[in-house]
């Protein structure tokens, strides 16, 4: 299930529109994954606590000290299947308890923190017109969410979803993606950035380890994603700084700092733990979603827009 489906739809009409259509939502636990509510979920996370303030410090300390399993060539070897914990695909701010969205009749939210360890406010640090634009604002209410058109979630937010594999050589990381089976190619050589006028779903990803850390600089996005299903959103001018650590042999400590001159008052950081997929024999599938998708249609029909980020627009 694509739990981007109800993301930019609020109106009851267009909901009960679908409502035949949709399949219904799985029981969510506090990582954002379905799952049976009888199931108990871990509360520690490669030794540290849940709360992603919480995982993120200990994390951070954890990672000075851990000795990481090695490639030959003698890097931290980060290959395997992953899940992110403790994030929530409704919003990286967080869902309150007491948000009427929690008790919707059809699709309701799982409160959670949120995923923001930075700024203090664990608040999204918008300029003022993009805080109408983001947060459950005009993206919400007026776009539909660019996964439920089958559109990649880009980066951060493929992350978020499903699992995902990474594969490493001394030259290259290359992550694969289950959701709308999608991968982002690292290369790890110390090139050059494309050329800035060249515009990407992942952005231009450049590698480099910086210790036992996988450091990956991310530009040229085309601001064509959001950061969830609430509508967060950044421009086609952000910087993205991805932080792969280790911090046990089953759990990655995964950190992201985002800039954006243009929607963003300051750099903001993001963190939650990547826990290793050990189930034997698994392994990725393919979502089809053009081949699945009937509710695209329905939402257009009843005036739904494509997304395609703040630069195609007047404000």
């Amino acid at each position: 299930m694509r739990h981007g489906v109800f993301g930019s739809v609020t109106a009851v009409a267009i909901v009960m529109a679908v409502l035949s259509l949709a399949p219904q939502p799985a029981v969510a636990d506090a990582s954002g994954q379905g799952a049976q509510a009888s199931v108990a979920q871990p509360t520690s996370f490669g030794g540290c606590p849940g709360p992603i303030l919480a995982f993120h410090k200990c994390a951070l300390e954890k990672a000075k000290t851990f000795n990481p399993p090695r490639t030959p060539g003698g890097r931290p070897d980060l290959q395997g299947y992953w899940r992110s914990r403790l994030t929530t695909a409704f919003s990286v701010e967080g869902v309150s308890e007491n948000d009427p969205i929690t008790r919707d009749p059809i699709t309701p939210w799982t409160a959670g923190l949120g995923e923001i360890v930075d700024p203090p406010d664990r608040k999204i640090p918008y300029q003022p017109w993009a805080t109408e634009i983001g947060r459950r604002g005009q993206n919400f209410q007026k776009y539909i969410d660019p996964r439920t058109a089958c559109g990649s979630g880009g980066v951060p937010r493929a992350v978020h979803q499903g699992p995902h594999q990474l594969l490493q050589r001394e030259d290259y990381v290359v992550w694969l993606f289950e959701d709308h089976h999608v991968y982002r190619s690292i290369p790890i050589t110390g090139g050059p950035h494309i050329g800035k006028d060249i515009k990407l779903w992942h952005g231009d990803a450049l590698g480099r380890w910086e210790g036992n850390t996988l450091v990956v600089d991310v530009t040229n996005v085309n601001g064509y994603n959001w950061l969830d299903d609430a509508g967060n959103f950044h421009t086609d001018a952000a910087h993205l700084v991805e932080r792969l650590t280790m911090i046990d042999p089953d759990t990655i400590h995964y950190e992201i700092t985002i800039e954006d001159p243009k929607a963003y008052t300051r750099p903001w950081k993001m963190a939650w733990p990547l826990v290793r997929e050990k189930e034997p024999g698994f392994q990725l599938i393919e979502e089809a979603c053009w081949e699945g998708e009937r509710d695209l249609p329905r939402f257009l029909e009843l005036g739904g827009r494509y997304y395609f980020g703040e630069s195609w627009r007047s404000r």
